[in-house]
């Protein structure tokens, strides 16, 4: 029962896709959509991975999606920050080393780019559970207060943490 709620969350989360793309809400869109779905997450699962999606990857389907409207948001608020900072000329870009609790190398990595999306910091380097990154508004060097500014929610929601 657990694997058929997943391969259906995988579904609708694809499906959703297709509908975005074609930009249509049309029956024959999204009966499509579910039949393509269907077929590549068959083809995917039989040839290309080694293994099952659960078993591949941590992360489930619709803390996905919470993440991802997460960061649509974070990258709007972000990016008016960074104009109102560069507009008033108070930049205090510097490059700061912080810390991930992720253990997933799928995790640090979508973090890392998460991080690098959001207007005022740039990731310029990971080295396992270590990031640089470039920060517009860098307000301190300490690497956990500034992990918590950079981070913020990203890492919570990636651990399935509540809050």
């Amino acid at each position: 029962m657990k694997k058929l709620m997943y391969y259906t969350e995988l579904i609708l989360i694809n499906v959703a896709i297709w509908i975005i793309l074609n930009e249509s809400l049309s029956w024959l869109t999204i009966i499509s959509g579910v039949i393509f779905a269907m077929i590549t997450i068959v083809i995917t699962n039989n040839l290309l991975l080694l293994s099952d999606y659960k078993k591949m990857y941590k992360i489930r389907p619709m803390l996905l999606v919470k993440y991802g409207l997460y960061l649509i948001i974070q990258i709007y608020a972000a990016g008016f920050g960074a104009i109102a900072k560069i507009i008033s000329g108070k930049i205090n870009a510097d490059i700061v080393e912080i810390e991930t609790k992720l253990e997933d190398e799928l995790q640090r990595c979508i973090l890392a780019n998460s991080i690098t999306l959001t207007p005022g910091t740039v990731t310029v380097d990971k080295k396992g559970n270590k990031l640089t990154v470039l920060w517009l508004d860098c307000e301190t060097k300490d690497s956990e207060r500034a992990g918590e500014m950079i981070k913020g929610k990203f890492e919570k929601i990636l651990l399935g943490e509540r809050g």
